[in-house]
């Protein structure tokens, strides 16, 4: 690319397109051969036609797009395993659909959720708690926390390591919870509380909006961490402890992270 003048505008700029197929030099605007009124391309097509290369290329082309459309199961799983956060983010999302149908909400809902004294009866529930959420406003919330956060910590740290780290804070969360309570627990709030908290300590410059006001991520965690404290023994039905919980397991991760492979 050169400096000079489209030859189709006249219009100067310092860094000029030349087309493969006419050989002209045009600006942004007419660097595409429909928007200059190449003539150089009906006869590299010609060409291509009297050699039989641009059948083999549309079949190729055709070939590709129908394998592409269609997909496969291993590309939804090579999908998945480099992108949990989102893959967890619709398993999420199908769970709360269950929720949503009568006939089997009632069994989603009592095969799921964690109910503290019942433990070791259900030791499954320590994980599948995470997936269930009371409302449409519980979920709607965790999936943004999912969103913009997962995928940000696992671009960091790999896969196994998120899962690692959303999974192991999930079920602290579950047993901070279990030591101060025998209500039942249900939603990601605890796992995603690690997830925030170990990215805090991996990327404390990262800004972000709470309740549409622009801070820094550590103050963001900082905020949650106190109102948290407010409003344990509120009877607000959150639980305060298992959030708290899963953010210690997350700082340990950070910290850990940090000083052995010097992530940041």
């Amino acid at each position: 690319m050169v400096a000079g003048r489209c030859h189709l505008c006249g219009k100067y700029e310092l860094m000029l397109f030349t087309c493969k197929y006419c050989g002209g030099r045009f600006c942004a605007d007419h660097r595409l051969p429909e928007n200059h009124h190449c003539l150089g391309i009906a006869e590299y097509k010609q060409k291509l036609r009297e050699s039989g290369t641009l059948h083999e290329n549309v079949q190729n082309y055709a070939g590709e797009a129908v394998q592409k459309s269609l997909g496969s199961a291993s590309s939804w799983l090579k999908f998945a395993s480099n992108n949990s956060a989102l893959a967890l983010l619709v398993i999420i999302s199908f769970v709360f659909l269950l929720e949503l149908i009568p006939v089997v909400s009632n069994i989603v809902y009592h095969a799921l959720v964690f109910y503290p004294p019942l433990l070791f009866d259900r030791p499954w529930t320590i994980v599948t708690y995470m997936f269930l959420h009371g409302g449409f406003t519980h979920l709607l919330f965790n999936s943004m926390f999912l969103f913009f956060f997962g995928p940000e910590l696992e671009r960091r740290i790999g896969t196994p390591r998120f899962l690692f780290i959303f999974f192991a804070s999930g079920i602290v969360a579950a047993l901070g919870h279990m030591l101060t309570s025998s209500i039942p627990i249900i939603g990601a709030s605890g796992a995603l509380y690690g997830v925030l908290a170990t990215l805090t300590i991996l990327a404390p410059h990262i800004r972000i909006y709470v309740y549409f006001i622009p801070m820094p991520i550590s103050y963001a965690l900082i905020l949650l961490v106190l109102l948290n404290f407010l409003m344990m023994g509120s009877g607000d039905a959150v639980a305060h402890i298992a959030h708290l919980s899963g953010l210690v397991v997350g700082l340990a991760a950070g910290y850990h992270l940090k000083s052995q492979h010097h992530i940041g």
